[in-house]
């Protein structure tokens, strides 16, 4: 399998929306998800069910003057979220994205806003989707065709997916018919991965499904995704914030300054296939960030992706986390 993008598409899009990928005959034993969700809390902490929010800094980077971080170029900046509402037999996880393009951008984006929102629902124990959503809106730009979209599924009842070309005058709807076995959606991907055995050097892996993939190519898009842990564990510092959340502080003896490096397995994301493409790196956090009495598990501190132009990279993204919730604000 590999993950290219397809050329028409906004770099925004190449990030967390539109992989484009190709299937793998491998079949591998699936990995066995944790027992207790990371992102579960007791019902005497949670009487209502558990929830978590986790908010990011986007950015996007050309780095086709040097992958060093004095030679990168930001041409985009945005925010992400990420919003699980669990309850005792579903759970739901929402993500909305939006990135808007500056000056140093290519001339066709500079100005434009792109934004992706999805909601997947899925069965809290077993992982397994019930339902999902996904909106893409991309800006015009001049000489090129807006591809935003919007795509609904229900693999529980009708087992059917839908697809609607949203910017193009007259467009078709377009369905295809889902399996009636167990599937886990693309708009799960970072969580089903958080949810395995997470250890330096482990390697786990689960089946995913692409709707977009699928109604690219006509036929069900069901890859195999391996995720697999450094030998060593990373530290990385995403701000003095995470002090409420239980990580220590480190004082430079000669300097005297403070900082909150945060312990963190450096994952991989790819698929399991010859011509697999540039994985996903994630860094999930080692130890719980903790709140309230609550502890949530391997929390994605850094999601980061690059794409390439032959052998070099020309784009590198980056998602940093800049603050989390374990409690639902009042509505």
């Amino acid at each position: 399998m590999k993950l290219t993008i397809k050329k028409k598409m906004c770099a925004a899009m190449s990030v967390v929306a539109a992989l484009s990928l190709c299937a793998c005959n491998t079949e591998t034993a699936e990995t066995t998800f944790d027992k207790t969700m990371p992102w579960h809390d007791s019902v005497e902490l949670a009487p209502t069910g558990s929830y978590e929010r986790l908010d990011y800094s986007v950015a996007i980077y050309d780095t086709t003057k040097g992958v060093a971080d004095d030679k990168r170029i930001v041409i985009a900046e945005g925010e992400m979220s990420f919003e699980l509402k669990e309850s005792v037999s579903y759970t739901s996880l929402a993500m909305n994205f939006a990135v808007t393009y500056n000056d140093a951008a290519p001339e066709a984006d500079r100005g434009k806003t792109d934004r992706i929102q999805s909601e997947v629902e899925f069965e809290s124990n077993s992982l397994a989707a019930k339902r999902s959503e996904k909106t893409v809106t991309l800006a015009d730009r001049e000489g090129k065709t807006n591809l935003s979209y919007k795509i609904t599924a229900d693999y529980f009842d009708t087992h059917e997916a839908t697809y609607i070309a949203t910017a193009q005058d007259g467009a078709k709807k377009k369905t295809f018919s889902l399996p009636k076995n167990t599937c886990r959606d693309n708009e799960m991907m970072f969580y089903l991965a958080r949810a395995q055995a997470l250890s330096t050097s482990a390697s786990n892996n689960f089946k995913m499904v692409n709707l977009f993939d699928t109604f690219n190519t006509g036929s069900l898009a069901e890859y195999r995704m391996v995720v697999n842990c450094d030998e060593s564990k990373h530290k990385i510092e995403i701000g003095d914030w995470v002090k409420d959340y239980g990580v220590e502080a480190v004082t430079d003896e000669k300097t005297g300054e403070t900082s909150y490096p945060v312990s963190c397995f450096y994952t991989t994301i790819s698929i399991n296939a010859e011509n697999h493409g540039p994985p996903y790196v994630v860094h999930y956090a080692e130890n719980p960030f903790k709140s309230g009495g609550k502890e949530h598990k391997k929390i994605p501190l850094r999601i980061s992706y690059d794409q390439y132009s032959g052998s070099s990279v020309f784009r590198h993204t980056e998602y940093n986390l800049t603050s989390c919730s374990f409690d639902k604000a009042a509505e």
